[in-house]
């Protein structure tokens, strides 16, 4: 069994935190925010100061921070500054293995073709190039690395297109066409035990659901499940829904290591949701 330290246990970091414990391992979690539990710290990723010894002592560490604000400093704080002293302190410590939780947002295609680990990562804006300038700073630290880009992530509390159906709020044609990639919460937590107990990694996984779908398509059938009207067409102009683009992520690398999908398609995760199961945490 590993000990295992995840830094910026939030949406995803708390479920995966739990499931290794469930798995047996030693598990301690970094937060600017403690929690009243065993195993819970104090801890601001910008300040190496803050650092428990647990960190120190972890044999793989899990960064798992997300930005504060969608500006550059906070990007860059969460990215690349934080990444930086977390690595390089796992480095000093017992850490052989460090997972990086990263965005498919470092993806720039939008002609609906399919991507995966070897497609140019090209980012659009400010938030992608920064997390592709963290991925490329871990990378060449001196520790073995994962890095795990996670597409849109949804699931108990990110249900905003049922709210969007329910509301019957108007969607743009764009938005309707555009291909989305997705992944349930519970996932992005099982994958991240996927890669703190493989004995060997690859550096660069792509995390997201078996199967991309335009965004219309989605939208009927939360419709048609709530016995609702489809959202009516909007003019262009009429809120985004989608800001990545449209393309087509592969997990092909991460099923091919036997990693199998709780929820492989939206309607397993939308299911789930609907069925007021979110106060559950997955089994293992």
């Amino acid at each position: 069994m590993a000990r295992v330290f995840i830094a910026g246990a939030g949406y995803v970091g708390t479920v995966a935190a739990e499931l290794l414990a469930r798995a047996g391992h030693t598990v301690d979690v970094g937060r600017r925010t403690p929690r009243r539990e065993a195993g819970s710290h104090a801890m601001d990723v910008l300040r190496p100061e803050t650092y428990p010894a647990a960190l120190r002592e972890a044999t793989c560490v899990v960064y798992c921070v997300s930005a504060d604000a969608f500006t550059g400093e906070a990007y860059r704080a969460a990215y690349v500054d934080g990444l930086a002293r977390v690595a390089g302190a796992a480095a000093k410590g017992a850490a052989k293995r460090i997972v990086f939780v990263s965005s498919t947002g470092v993806f720039g295609q939008g002609d609906g073709s399919v991507v995966d680990e070897d497609s140019p990562a090209v980012p659009r804006g400010f938030s992608g190039r920064t997390i592709l300038e963290g991925e490329a700073l871990l990378a060449s630290a001196p520790i073995e690395s994962a890095t795990i880009r996670f597409s849109g992530i949804y699931g108990p509390g990110r249900d905003r297109l049922i709210r969007l159906v329910r509301t019957g709020s108007p969607v743009s044609p764009a938005s309707r066409a555009a291909i989305t990639n997705r992944i349930h919460r519970d996932d992005c937590a099982r994958a991240i035990v996927h890669l703190v107990e493989r004995p060997v990694v690859q550096r660069l996984y792509l995390g997201s659901d078996e199967a991309p779908t335009p965004m219309g398509e989605i939208l009927e059938w939360i419709a048609a499940r709530l016995g609702l009207a489809p959202p009516p067409v909007g003019p262009d102009a009429t809120e985004v829904l989608q800001r990545g683009g449209s393309k087509r992520i592969s997990s092909a690398r991460l099923r091919g290591e036997g990693f199998r999908f709780r929820h492989p398609t939206y309607r397993e995760g939308f299911e789930a949701i609907l069925a007021g199961e979110e106060g559950a945490v997955p089994r293992a």
